[in-house]
């Protein structure tokens, strides 16, 4: 429904104080700017009469899956740039990301890359190397599944680890080397990409305005290690990065095992 039109502007008037009031961080849009477009899940029914009726399902709750798969189509048959998704909620992360998936097994293009990828990770001896590869995507699959599926990077980067995970036996060895670059990604994205060498470190300090929010982060100047550490800081710092691997990986076996065929 198109904002601008009279009927829809009343409509969403009606529902914008529940999303004020549910939604982290939402705003009012503007009812009168006909580039906004508002989609709603319906169910319709029959009245006593035998006329249709349509009911408005809440927030569609129990029916996200719906509603992301519609969004999914809208920006595919309107030809956007990509999707994305303001501050995601962790299950509609969740339920997107298995849709996205499931739509990238089928996608033709994507399977030599899924394939070597697979391949690489089962031929590789990580635990020998000094430096992990990431294992990207090639940069011409990003660009195709952005263009085709209007999948964003970030998003597709996400999709692409389950990918890796559901073409790997869970008994495989290489099931380690997974993990392995799952953490080294992590690292990476919290520390950077020298998380793995000197590079960016984090050191908490002493203060009376919020303990919880002191911290000074600061780059080496010759990459290698400072001789500024605290152990303690380094044992905690090490534990929650460790929880947010394992989080991680828990999320892509709960993916997994809803796609892999029994």
């Amino acid at each position: 429904m198109v904002i601008g039109n009279a009927s829809t502007g009343h409509l969403h008037s009606r529902l914008i104080p529940l999303v004020l009031l549910l939604v982290d961080g939402s705003n009012p849009i503007d009812v009168t700017d006909p580039g906004w477009e508002l989609h709603v899940l319906v169910q319709e029914m029959n009245d006593e009469q035998g006329d249709i009726q349509q009911r408005l399902l809440g927030f569609a709750a129990g029916y996200g899956r719906h509603l992301v798969e519609v969004v999914n189509n809208v920006a595919i048959s309107e030809d956007v740039y990509d999707l994305t998704v303001e501050e995601p909620l962790d299950y509609f992360q969740h339920v997107r990301t298995c849709i996205d998936v499931q739509c990238l097994l089928f996608f033709n293009p994507m399977q030599d890359a899924i394939n070597s990828a697979v391949s690489n990770l089962k031929q590789e001896k990580l635990s020998k190397k000094t430096l992990v590869p990431r294992f990207m995507p090639p940069s011409t699959a990003i660009e195709d599944v952005r263009k085709t599926l209007k999948i964003n990077r970030k998003q597709f980067l996400q999709c692409w680890e389950v990918l890796i995970y559901l073409g790997l036996d869970p008994a495989d060895k290489c099931i380690e080397d997974f993990v392995t670059i799952i953490s080294n990604r992590v690292k990476a994205d919290i520390l950077g990409k020298d998380s793995g060498g000197g590079g960016k470190q984090v050191i908490e300090v002493s203060s009376d305005y919020n303990p919880e929010m002191s911290f000074v982060m600061f780059r080496s100047g010759n990459g290698k290690f400072s001789s500024l550490q605290m152990v303690e800081n380094q044992t905690n710092q090490k534990e929650q990065m460790q929880q947010l691997v394992d989080e991680r990986i828990k999320e892509i076996k709960l993916i997994a095992h809803k796609l892999r065929p029994v």
